[in-house]
């Protein structure tokens, strides 16, 4: 292997070795749990520069394609469910020889398997190559996370975990429904708008929320993405229209 395909991959990797330390640190005592979504957050930086570096070095191989998915379906997919499971278990213990215990927890395995079954989508479908079809999975992994340990508290006790349940069902649906939204590759209008907005959501987000305001970014790219996309190709088809 190329030396230059290589380094991207290795990036790749670390993207897999935070995941396992997130579920690996989501494991412990529970005291912890933060450090797992600090490792779910590394991991989804070491996703973002491979595609980068791949890019900047033209270094892309099917390889790499194939590697980043089964690692975003471990840091996004099942990291994300093992911290929520364990939030779940603060509010209702599980035992294992107790089935109805395990009724809580089978929305997040059901958030990792659609999880999986989004990754392998994107690699097959053709049409996903400048916009997505369904919420990207590390997208769908950081706001699950960040909501089960900074929000579903807000709701009490009794209310938190119907809360969990219903954000991982809901996800889980939206990842692999068809629903157009934008990408941050900077490669047209619509996405260099979108991006210029999270910035600007962003900033005073962080400072009022800090590690929380990643759910409320991540929930402005999902409500604001069809809007802009909208709004831009009528904008488009208004130009083309006028006469010259």
């Amino acid at each position: 292997m190329k030396l230059k395909v290589l380094i991207p991959n290795l990036i790749t990797a670390g993207n897999l070795f935070f995941g396992v330390c997130a579920i690996v640190i989501a494991l412990q005592p529970f005291y912890f749990i933060d450090y797992a979504f600090y490792c779910i957050l590394l991991a989804a930086l070491c996703d973002l520069l491979d595609g980068m570096v791949a890019r900047l070095l033209n270094a892309k191989s099917e390889f790499g394609k194939q590697f980043d998915s089964l690692c975003d379906g471990v840091s996004f997919g099942v990291a994300p469910a093992v911290i929520t499971i364990s939030v779940i278990q603060t509010y209702r213990p599980m035992t294992v020889d107790q089935l109805s215990t395990w009724l809580p927890v089978i929305p997040a395995i059901l958030f990792a398997v659609a999880a999986a079954a989004r990754l392998a989508k994107f690699n097959i479908d053709t049409r996903q190559t400048k916009t997505f079809l369904g919420l990207p999975t590390p997208a769908a992994g950081l706001l699950l996370a960040s909501v089960s340990l900074y929000w579903a508290e807000l709701a009490g006790v009794s209310e938190a975990v119907v809360l969990i349940n219903v954000l991982a069902l809901s996800l889980a649906a939206i990842m692999l429904l068809p629903l157009p939204l934008l990408s941050l590759k900077l490669h047209d209008t619509a996405s260099i708008i979108l991006a210029i907005l999270l910035v600007l959501t962003a900033i005073p987000l962080f400072i009022l929320f800090s590690w929380a305001a990643i759910s409320l970014v991540i929930l402005v790219y999902i409500l604001a993405s069809p809007v802009i996309r909208f709004f831009v190709r009528i904008f488009s088809n208004t130009g083309e229209n006028q006469p010259s």
